[in-house]
This record gives C-alpha cells, structure tokens and sequence, in this order.
C-alpha cells in the first residue's frame, strides 16, 4: 500500500514540538508510517493526534535494519529495507542529516523521493516547531503557531478519574510538580520546589503530586517530604493527571511540554536554553527565565533561588489559580 515515512529521532520535547509538522504531513498524506523513539510510539498509539481518516503505523527506530542506513562500505541493496522504502510515495527524514554516508543511502532506497532536514538543535532563531514547519515550506505553513496539541484515548482519561477517585481529591487544588529535566543545568533547585510544595499545601482544600522520571527515582525519599511522589507512571498516566492537575510547575523538560499539550497552567522555569526556541506551546504555561542574575553568575550550573524565587514562581501560580476561578 502506499505510504509515507517519516523519521524522526528526538525524544518527549523534541516531538511535542514536532507534532505540529507532522500533522501538517497527515493532512495530505493520509498513510502515514512514523519511525521514531519509544515515546513517540507510545504517544501516537495512546493519544489521538490525527482525524480519522489518517492511518498512522510506528515503527522503532531502534530495529537492526536501519542501523544498515550508516554502512559507508559500498552500497548494496537490503532486501528488507527495500520492503520498507519501495512502496513508499514521499519520505520526510530530520535522521542523520549530517552524516553523508546515511544520507546517500537513504536516498538509495527512496529513490529520489526523500526529503532529508537537519534535526533541530537551536541552530536558527526560531521556535522548534515553527522550523520543523518551515522544513514543508507551504504545506507546513498551513499550519504555523497553530500549538501542539493531544487528546488521550477514553481508557486513559478513565484511568486518571479513577486515579483522582481513590485518593479523594476530586474537590482539591493539586499542584503537580516535575522537578527533573534532561540535564542538572536545567533543573531549579530542589529547595525552591521545597518552598513551593509547602506553602501550597498550607490550604486543607490543597494537595501536591511530585512527579519523577527515572533519573530521579534516587531523590524519592527527599520529595516525600513535599507531598505525595510518583515514580513509575507510564507517559499516558502522566497525561491523564495533568489533564486534572489545577496547576503545574517544572522545568525545561519533556514533561513540561505534555503538560503544555495536555493544556494545563502553570509555571515552567527556563535556565540555560531560550524559551523563544524551546517553551511548550499550548495549555496556559507561563514562563519565567533566569535573567535576572545570571550577569553575576555567568558559569553557575543549575538555576539558583536569587535567579528564581519561590516568591515569582507562587505568585505566578496563585495568579493562575485565582484566574481559573
């Protein structure tokens, strides 16, 4: 059957700020094969991303057969990847761009109908999404700051109510807290979040979930003491609470931007990456960046509590809840 393929290598934020792209693609090619990461399959099966009339298959991109794309030997045809590539129409790779070898190879077996982008990594001045747009040239600009956005499957959704059922909050406020990031230069400091958790829970109509990711399972013990913790939820529970929570607060993070998605408010603190580039779209997330200090301490890794207080970021979230009410 024909198909597009389109690959696509980064990992929760990277596609979150790719979905707008490949949404663009969807709407008028409408079999769409997406080789990807294991959260993009886990995305793309579990929310619903695209009308009905849009066949969607996901493909590991970890499968030994696409290692072969970056033989440099010379080229030879692999039956199986010819199998893949052969009844294809177009396909739309932002994978190994900057490697010649993959490359060459890459338009060996598309033969001629491949489109080969650079992945994004800040190298222009504008967001993520709007680049990946720009990439389709027309038919990305149909779809330009139009943000990501996700709706979960109804299993999913039932899920989260069940969630908020058993633990009584169906009439509570919950602040979720994500207080991990892909890297230490990235992440506020886990006594501002502290601050944060204790004076929102001061009010007994009032909870706080911290969620962690597998980097942070470490810091369980620590987080306790802020509220209730999480630390194994698969990413479709993530966004089902999220789509509960009152507020969220977190990081430059992947989780921030399916929090921007799944169209919760909230505070997303930003350090050494730019938000103009890289902050969720969608949802009702403000940003607050560390500017304020960071002439005094140019080299200081991490983000400080003189850069953001626990003050600004409350304020924000109060300001946020205040509005919703």
């Amino acid at each position: 059957m024909a198909r597009t393929i389109v690959l696509f290598p980064g990992s929760l934020g990277d596609f979150l700020c790719f979905l707008p792209a490949l949404q663009a693609i969807g709407e008028h090619q409408h079999n769409l094969v997406v080789v990807g990461r294991e959260t993009t399959r886990t995305l793309l099966e579990a929310f619903i991303c695209f009308p009905q009339s849009v066949s969607v298959q996901t493909v590991s991109l970890d499968e030994a057969r696409f290692a072969r794309l970056f033989v440099s030997c010379s080229f030879t045809r692999d039956a199986d990847l010819d199998s893949f590539f052969l009844p294809a129409t177009s396909v739309f790779s932002w994978f190994g761009s900057s490697l010649p070898q993959m490359k060459k190879n890459l338009e060996q077996y598309a033969l001629g109908r491949v489109m080969v982008f650079s992945f994004f990594s800040g190298q222009v001045e504008s967001h993520a999404s709007v680049y990946y747009l720009n990439c389709l040239g027309e038919q990305g600009k149909e779809r330009l700051y139009r943000p990501p956005s996700v709706q979960l499957k109804e299993p999913w959704i039932q899920w989260g109510i069940e969630y908020w059922r058993q633990r009584g909050w169906e009439s509570k406020h919950v602040l979720i807290v994500h207080p991990g990031s892909g890297g230490q230069r990235k992440r506020w400091r886990a006594e501002g979040f502290r601050q944060v958790a204790e004076r929102w829970s001061k009010s007994v109509d009032r909870e706080v979930l911290i969620l962690l990711g597998p980097a942070e399972t470490e810091e369980a013990e620590y987080w306790r003491r802020c509220g209730h913790v999480e630390t194994s939820l698969e990413l479709p529970q993530v966004a089902s609470i999220l789509t509960r929570a009152t507020c969220y607060l977190g990081n430059d993070s992947g989780v921030s931007h399916l929090a921007g998605a799944a169209g919760v408010q909230g505070v997303v603190i930003f350090g050494p990456t730019r938000p103009e580039q890289w902050c969720p779209l969608g949802g009702r997330l403000q940003v607050i960046k560390n500017t304020r200090c960071r002439e005094k301490w140019p080299d200081r890794a991490g983000i400080s509590l003189e850069e953001v207080t626990p003050e600004q970021v409350l304020e924000r979230l109060t300001t946020g809840l205040r509005r919703a009410h």
